[in-house]
């Protein structure tokens, strides 16, 4: 949750930021962190799971912007 909270004020705060680095997918992490902070009941374990595999992609490609 806290990576999408992260993703929903970067692209609130910063749009041109977002815009200028679309290979990472700010609509997807918002979204997921959606799903997972209002889905109560809805949430499929197996996207959960899928999105916990890709984790260390998205975090070397926030590496690569962050610097």
């Amino acid at each position: 949750m806290i990576v999408g909270e992260a993703a929903s004020r970067i692209v609130a705060e910063h749009p041109e930021f977002t815009k200028a680095n679309t290979s990472v997918p700010w609509r997807s992490i918002r979204g997921m962190r959606n799903r997972i902070a209002h889905g109560y009941f809805d949430i499929d374990l197996h996207v959960v799971w899928q999105t916990v595999g890709e984790l260390p992609s998205l975090v070397a490609q926030l590496s690569k912007i962050s610097n």
